[in-house]
């Protein structure tokens, strides 16, 4: 019998190894995450390099080192990242230096001297302009006066020119070659998140098919939650996308992304009636009583609501794509045509039944109204998309 540790290693391994033939198949795909992850990696080392030899030929030996550290964390995911995060990089660098110079040459390192160079070190780090490199004022301010370099002209003018070189080498090299440009990444979350959608109307209508079935309110509550999860971040891939644009020397050949923004409101306004439709079945779900009742919801009116959903599904999988990919013929004007009159069917079988008495139950009005309305909004809000190029 094999011993629980062993077994639990073994299973470990072959996790990492299964991980890792993941991440080297990826590396053959075009456009994959890995491999823009080993350009920048190859980048950020082509950066680093030029940093040290171009240091090498100018600089002090002592202060070499800071040219390519700082070079390679200014390799971002973004070219405008690089450039102003460079920027910021230097220029908190060179306020630490001069504090801890103007300060430090007069008095030395000292407890009083700290008193002194600490608290507005930490004030600049605090400007908004500084970013996350705000905290470079204080603790350069902090390393100079404990090397005893404060009082070093040379070397504190070294040290900035390094940071400025590593910085420099780094901007270049992330801007010029491949410069990161994610073209893709919100196509694919656009087409995921309008496929989750599709995928929670189709099975909702598939539950309404023969009656109010209801067993499946526990998944679709999971995938609602869900859709607001992969909602922020497609949110946060459009903004990325946004970003890797400006400044970008390949931007030119490539859409504003206006489009990608255009998608991402229609679909997080479908999310909202997408979980209100979900509310509204759970409270019936809540209320054993109203299923059962004809009077309250009928079962014709769950199979016409069914086909409703189903519509909306087909409309929302062939509409909501970004352009280039191409419209589906199940989201055209027949399309929306049919929807809305099977809508206006639902709509014309309610005031039928309120006219002849047959639906006197509050409850039930309340509830197939909200469906009802949940559903045209999510219409009325495909609509107004743009048909795909």
């Amino acid at each position: 019998m094999r011993h629980p540790e062993s077994s639990r290693l073994s299973a470990a391994i072959r996790q990492e190894l299964a991980y890792v033939r993941t991440q080297l198949k990826a590396l053959g795909e075009r456009g994959s995450h890995q491999r823009f992850e080993l350009r920048q990696i190859a980048k950020a080392t082509l950066a680093a390099v030029l940093a040290w030899l171009l240091a090498d030929r100018f600089l002090p030996r002592e202060t070499l080192w800071i040219a390519p550290a700082t070079a390679v964390i200014m390799v971002h995911a973004t070219v405008y990242k690089t450039l102003t995060n460079g920027l910021r990089k230097v220029a908190a660098v060179a306020a630490g230096v001069i504090l801890a110079g103007s300060i430090g040459h007069l008095l030395g390192l000292t407890a009083f001297t700290l008193v002194l160079v600490v608290p507005p070190a930490l004030v600049a780090a605090r400007w908004h302009r500084m970013g996350r490199h705000g905290t470079d004022v204080a603790t350069t301010a902090v390393l100079m006066l404990s090397f005893g370099a404060a009082s070093q002209e040379r070397y504190l003018l070294a040290y900035v020119m390094a940071t400025a070189i590593g910085a420099l080498c780094g901007g270049v090299v992330n801007s010029t070659l491949w410069p990161p440009l994610y073209r893709r990444r919100p196509d694919t979350a656009i087409e995921r998140l309008s496929g989750e959608m599709s995928a929670l109307l189709d099975d909702v209508a598939g539950a309404l098919r023969d009656g109010w079935d209801l067993s499946g309110l526990p998944s679709w509550r999971h995938q609602t939650d869900r859709l607001d999860e992969h909602l922020a971040e497609a949110a946060a891939t459009v903004a990325d996308s946004a970003e890797s644009r400006r400044y970008n020397l390949r931007q030119r050949d490539k859409p504003d992304g206006d489009e990608h923004v255009q998608l991402l409101r229609a679909l997080t306004e479908i999310g909202v009636h997408l979980h209100a439709i979900v509310r509204a079945l759970a409270h019936l779900d809540h209320q054993n009583d109203l299923a059962a009742t004809p009077d309250d919801l009928s079962d014709h009116y769950a199979r016409d609501y069914s086909v409703l959903l189903e519509l909306i599904a087909d409309i929302v999988t062939g509409r909501v794509r970004p352009a280039g990919v191409g419209e589906s013929a199940d989201s055209g004007p027949d399309a929306f045509a049919r929807a809305h009159a099977q809508a206006d069917h639902i709509r014309d079988q309610m005031t039928t039944q309120i006219q002849a008495g047959a639906l006197d139950h509050p409850r039930g009005w309340a509830i197939s109204g909200s469906l009802l309305t949940d559903a045209e909004r999510i219409l009325n809000i495909l609509a107004t998309l743009r048909t795909p190029a």
